[in-house]
């Protein structure tokens, strides 16, 4: 079977269809397209059956809401309505007072920091571990990141979006990684021991999903 078009709301969107040694069909949309495996007896009236179910909720659920613009910030994962110049409030934390975006952001940025570290040190007691530096930075590839020659754990800003059970389980990631470096079962074993719903929160991360 070729490729094809499906039209949604007028528009034409590609189908790529992958063959594999499968039973059941699925679909995703990736890169402003459906990408649907299947095996080499499905049908394309099948396909579009599928296509008619699935494929607005699809296409809503990659779309992604940026954590923040000039009208708008998630902080903690809570959406704050932006003016300029404007003030926003942390609890136990004296009123930010800025006059543009970037100024808010360099303002958070040493408030994260401090409360991530009261993180770490939060799961530094309950997983009974060694006491490591914390900071955050500005990361693209990745959320968290763990120098066991430093002891010195690092952040990704943009963790300052999401809601603290999201935080937490990017700093539960981290730490188990002093007792497992890899990520092998039994790492995951201490991850799912101080965060059950690991899982859930990593998904939420990937998705941009920043508060249940």
């Amino acid at each position: 079977m070729n490729n094809f078009f499906y039209k949604v709301n007028d528009v034409d969107y590609e189908v790529e269809v992958i063959y594999k040694r499968i039973k059941n069909v699925h679909y995703r949309f990736k890169d402003n397209k459906f990408v649907v495996s299947c095996n080499r007896w499905t049908t394309k009236h099948f396909i579009i059956k599928g296509l008619d179910k699935y494929a607005t909720k699809l296409i809503k659920s990659s779309v992604k809401e940026s954590p923040t613009s000039e009208d708008y910030f998630y902080l903690f994962g809570n959406k704050y309505d932006l003016s300029y110049p404007g003030k926003i409030t942390i609890s136990n934390y004296p009123e930010i007072i800025y006059h543009s975006l970037e100024e808010l952001k360099k303002k958070l940025k040493p408030i994260f920091t401090k409360i991530i570290t009261s993180r770490v040190r939060y799961y530094e007691s309950i997983m009974n571990l060694p006491s490591y530096k914390a900071g955050v930075r500005d990361m693209k590839s990745r959320y968290g990141s763990n120098s066991r020659y430093t002891k010195h754990l690092s952040f990704a800003f943009i963790l300052i979006h999401y809601s603290m059970p999201i935080i937490d389980s990017v700093v539960v990631h981290e730490l188990a990684h002093i007792l497992v470096y890899d990520h092998s079962k039994k790492f995951y074993d201490v991850v799912y021991k101080y965060c059950p719903d690991y899982d859930k929160y990593r998904k939420m991360l990937i998705k941009g999903i920043y508060h249940d």
